[in-house]
């Protein structure tokens, strides 16, 4: 604590989006220091503009440890009409039931498919009182503990049949004209996702000096007198952003057993067929798609990674 008070900051100081931009300006040499990112200065104006998406985009680009969630979803519809209170439309015709997006959610990992292991009924859905209905809750002792994890099929869509009432402004995946939902097969299902992790005091120490960087090289130009020397310090902040992903797409593997692949619709629909391989699950369902696979983060020069 005494080395916080010789720097005439405290643990909050440190930990908000107000520091990080202040170190965003000193990586991309400006002479600027902001009180608070919304104090309505010009370069605070540039700097929360940008400030949203680059952690959007950030969160999305690798499978961040520190930002990993698992929840039990909440159904919408069954196709079979078996479960009460809910619909019975799942659109496309593929999938058997139909879940609400998780909040706060930035990135669908994946769903477990787990035939012998179920998480329970969700809050605010009704487990069906007929043992031979596809929501059940288990039996005696559960064969699923301990086993490994096998990732089921299912695809990310839009509904318009199930708009909340008043859907409010805030809602994840929520509009007046639709909702963002989770279609898969998987009775009971979890999602295993990335939530925005709006906190810098949750963010480990790779990420926080990707945001910088990445934060960095998108109001270089934006701000700098000598556009020449914002285009340089842009790409010179651009590489160290690049590195510092692609170490934590490395330390994810390691740590990990999901794909630190770019997702690439060929591989996705090849890899999602019906086997009982390493990839494979039960009932017809492979992999997934967009299983373990990373969303490329748009850069400020116009290229990808």
């Amino acid at each position: 604590m005494r080395a916080w008070r010789i720097l005439g900051l405290t643990m909050g100081d440190w930990n908000t989006p107000t520091a990080i931009a202040n170190q965003a300006m000193d990586a991309a040499a400006l002479d600027f220091t902001l009180g608070d990112i919304e104090e309505g200065t010009r370069p605070a104006q540039v700097a929360l503009r940008a400030y949203g998406e680059c952690l959007r985009q950030l969160l999305r680009g690798a499978h961040w440890d520190f930002a990993r969630r698992e929840v039990p979803l909440t159904l919408l519809a069954d196709a079979t009409g078996q479960t009460p209170n809910v619909g019975s439309i799942v659109p496309g015709g593929q999938f058997i039931y139909e879940y609400a997006l998780p909040q706060n959610c930035a990135l669908v990992r994946y769903i477990p498919w787990q035939p012998f292991l179920t998480p329970g009924a969700p809050a605010g859905n009704i487990t069906p009182s007929d043992g031979s209905a596809p929501l059940m809750t288990g039996v005696g002792t559960n064969p699923g503990v301990g086993r490994r994890v096998v990732p089921a099929r299912f695809m990310l869509s839009n509904d318009v049949n199930y708009v909340p009432a008043d859907p409010g402004v805030d809602q994840q995946g929520i509009s007046p004209s639709g909702r963002v939902v989770i279609l898969t097969n998987v009775p009971q299902a979890s999602a295993v996702y990335t939530y925005e992790a709006l906190y810098p005091s949750v963010w480990d120490h790779q990420f926080r000096a990707a945001m910088v960087a990445y934060l960095a090289s998108e109001i270089a130009l934006p701000l700098a007198r000598d556009k020449k020397f914002g285009v340089q310090m842009r790409d010179r902040n651009i590489a160290v952003a690049q590195a510092k992903i692609a170490e934590a797409r490395r330390t994810d593997g390691n740590e990990g057993w999901s794909s630190s692949d770019i997702a690439v619709d060929w591989m996705r629909v090849r890899q999602s067929g019906g086997t009982y391989g390493p990839w494979g699950g039960y009932g017809g369902d492979g992999p997934g798609y967009c299983f373990g696979g990373l969303s490329q983060v748009g850069l400020a020069n116009g290229s990808a990674f």
